[in-house]
């Protein structure tokens, strides 16, 4: 194409030194809840790269003067790619009515994934239209011509949808049939970029790249003279800090790639634009010069762009070499096309196919994917404890911050095991986390993003016992935990009274195998609750007392031992306070001891026949204080008729009946001690259960070491199992997880860019 003539059509396509890009970025939130949890909640996030090749380009030259007046770019056949994808996460939950005219609660998650060639219009490459705002650069005569584009908008005119963000350049240049300028880079394939951990403002590493002038014809003397060599690096990226972590929270916008002044050239453009005249000679007398491009960030990306300016005017392109024996730009690092991530690494990790923004790893048996750290932010990675590291694009990476270090080290272990998720726990207070906001992403400014990923930090209980969550401000108590709703995971220190202590074990009946293992189980509890995981139930043991009444009681219809559901007064209770309630006390208990059913009350009785002789003995005494013939008299202006006798038994059976009283605790169908007893999640402390179709009775487990179990797994399904099964013998003790629950494993979700779901039970 002659420039001069004014007019310049360029039509382009895989093998031509055409290239282009679309980044479209997005990210939409949308809620619908109508009444009682009936209605729908997703999150849209489009992300993405979409290729310009078979690109048709037109510009009228005459007219440059006005940016963008006459230059039209349309994509040609150039949608091949389907690099660009949607993601729709979240849920939907509606009534359904069924044939017998009951109503069933359903519920439906959604996590979707839309390839480009099911977009909307609006997703279409940039540039369909000469008046969109388009930036050249052009020189007087035949030379290279830049073209860049970049816009935020709406995808419509509704102030609900997300903006997007569209970056495309388109880069032309003439091909001469004597010479071409070559760019090479030792170890570019390997190179990677790196920053400075101890010294965050200077280079982590650099590499040199050299453009030689060749003849294509092997006939040096017919060389021109060299005017100039010009390297540019183009779409520099300017990430904050380093890393994704470090440091922390950094503000800076400095670029990540930047040009050496050690190698005699003029720097300009804050480091992007390298100038040098004097140039070297190499073994076949070819001119060449080399430039320095040092690194700051451990995920910097940019183009180098070479122009050699010939002292005829003419202006050749740089290109580097492939493997394969092809031209490219010269991209830092090397990667196959526009992209953030070097090309090394994609083969290493076997991820060439994957978008820089893919947030999708998946977990057999979870039903949310991904971690919140997209494929680029993952090839940046973090620093913990001092180094640095990456994160695993066919794992879910999870942070957290251990406030209470070797203690919780099992724990966490544990966690990491039961949960698949590849657990960072070294981190740095105040430098590689902070308790504030728990970012682990927040260094972030124009590459692939999908949402604000949190960590998590885990600290000694604050007050009371055992272990429990802390929401973060404004937190949904009806939803399940995600990291960024949850300000703390609190654990109690290790205490002779403790919750996870040999006391509390013994006292929960656990063999010497669970008791060793309790605080580690308490604390990979806690930890699954900021990844979406809940209790199998919500309704907690019930705490029920049974007062025991001898056979020979005054009150004791039955006249055989029995537990009952109410207490006696004292004598002095009687006549001080007027709360006699009548010649009965209360509805008689059914206990029965699991293991042989044999009534428990019966076991109460040598004891508390003992205690009542020795209380007969002394009732009537004078030393025992009390004048029943007295007492009887008060009594009866109450209306209550009965003789000395009877409150001398009274008191006797009393006394002797206090010390056989039992407390109970009493788990719920649906509630925290059902499902599948070896899981993490269930609770362990209840030890008695209601006896099927009877009122007031229940069984009691027997308070022998192993009679309860603390698991160390995580359940996959709410039926019962061991003591909850079905099959259990007389039955099962607290049987099922509640409706919705009891999937601990399926639940985890460690991604807070998916919507949780509701957990409040119906």
């Amino acid at each position: 194409a002659d420039v001069q003539r004014g007019v310049l059509t360029w039509g382009g396509d895989d093998n031509h030194a055409v290239t282009g890009e679309q980044i479209v970025t997005s990210d939409r939130q949308f809620s619908n809840w109508t009444f009682q949890g009936i209605g729908e909640e997703k999150r849209t996030v489009a992300s993405g790269t979409l290729p310009m090749t078979g690109t048709e380009f037109s510009i009228w030259l005459p007219t440059l003067k006005k940016p963008g007046s006459l230059v039209h770019v349309h994509p040609g056949g150039g949608l091949s790619g389907k690099l660009l994808s949607l993601t729709t996460t979240g849920r939907i939950e509606w009534d359904e009515s069924k044939g017998d005219g009951t109503v069933r609660r359903r519920r439906e998650l959604i996590n979707k994934v839309q390839d480009s060639a099911s977009f909307p219009a609006w997703f279409n490459p940039v540039g369909e239209k000469a008046s969109e705002p388009w930036q050249q650069v052009v020189r007087s005569g035949p030379g290279v011509l830049i073209f860049a584009f970049e816009d935020r908008r709406r995808a419509d005119t509704q102030k609900s949808t997300p903006e997007i963000t569209r970056r495309s350049r388109v880069m032309l240049f003439p091909v001469y049939d004597d010479l071409e300028l070559e760019v090479t880079i030792e170890g570019y394939a390997e190179w990677r970029p790196q920053g400075s951990i101890e010294k965050p403002k200077e280079p982590g590493n650099s590499l040199v790249a050299r453009a030689t002038l060749k003849s294509k014809t092997d006939k040096v003397s017919d060389f021109p003279g060299v005017k100039r060599f010009m390297f540019d690096l183009l779409d520099t990226s300017r990430e904050p800090g380093v890393c994704l972590n470090w440091p922390l929270n950094a503000k800076d916008t400095d670029y990540d790639l930047r040009f050496s002044a050690q190698n005699g050239g003029k720097l300009s453009d804050a480091d992007q634009t390298l100038v040098i005249r004097d140039t070297l000679t190499d073994d076949q007398r070819q001119p060449y010069v080399e430039a320095t491009v040092d690194s700051y960030d451990f995920g910097g990306r940019a183009i180098l762009k070479v122009v050699c300016e010939l002292e005829d005017g003419r202006e050749l392109m740089g290109l580097i070499k492939t493997e394969d024996g092809k031209e490219d730009l010269a991209r830092l690092p090397k990667m196959s096309g526009p992209d953030w991530i070097a090309e090394k690494w994609r083969k290493e990790l076997k991820v060439e196919k994957l978008p820089a923004s893919d947030d999708n790893e998946k977990v057999e048996g979870q039903k949310d994917n991904g971690d919140g750290f997209t494929l680029y932010e993952e090839y940046r990675g973090w620093v913990e404890k001092g180094k640095h590291i990456e994160g695993d694009p066919l794992r879910k990476d999870f942070f957290i911050l251990n406030l209470i270090a070797a203690d919780a080290r099992g724990g966490i272990a544990l966690f990491e095991r039961l949960s698949k998720l590849r657990v960072h726990s070294r981190l740095r207070d105040g430098k590689e986390m902070s308790q504030k906001d728990r970012l682990m992403n927040g260094n972030h400014r124009d590459a692939p993003h999908r949402v604000q990923q949190h960590g998590v930090a885990i600290s000694h209980e604050a007050s009371g016992a055992g272990g429990y969550t802390v929401g973060a401000a404004g937190v949904d108590k009806t939803k399940a935990g995600r990291p960024a709703s949850v300000q703390f995971v609190y654990v109690e220190a290790h205490q002779p009274n403790g919750a996870f202590a040999a006391k509390s074990s013994a006292e929960a009946y656990l063999n010497e195998r669970d008791a060793q293992f309790a605080y580690d189980r308490g604390v990979a509890h806690e930890l699954l609750h900021a990844v979406g995981v809940d209790h199998h139930g919500e309704y907690v043991w019930e705490s029920v007392r049974a007062y025991f009444q001898g056979a020979s009681a005054p009150l004791n219809p039955t006249r055989r031992a029995r537990f009952t559901t109410d207490f006696s007064l004292s004598v002095g209770q009687t006549d001080t306070r007027k709360e006699w309630k009548g010649d009965q006390r209360g509805a008689t208990m059914m206990l029965r001891w699991e293991d042989n059913k044999q009534d428990v009350a019966e076991e109460s009785v040598p004891a508390y026949e003992a205690e009542l002789a020795r209380r007969r003995a002394d009732a009537t005494s004078e030393s025992y204080g009390a004048d029943f013939a007295q007492h009887a008299a008060k009594m009866a202006a109450f209306g209550v008729n009965h003789d000395a006798g009877f409150w001398a038994e009274y008191s006797a059976d009393n006394i002797a009946s206090m010390g056989q009283g039992r407390g109970i605790r009493v788990g719920q169908r649906g509630g925290t001690d059902t499902g599948n007893e070896l899981c993490v999640m269930r609770y362990y402390f209840a030890n008695a259960y209601k006896i099927s179709g009877q009122e007031n009775a229940y069984y009691l487990i027997r308070p022998n070491p192993g009679a309860n179990r603390a698991g160390r797994e995580i359940c996959l399904s709410p039926t019962g199992t061991g003591a909850n099964a079905s099959s259990h013998d007389p039955h099962s003790r607290f049987g099922d997880a509640h409706a919705g629950r009891g999937n601990c494993f399926g639940d985890i979700c460690p991604n807070d860019a998916i919507p949780p779901r509701s957990v409040v039970l119906r």
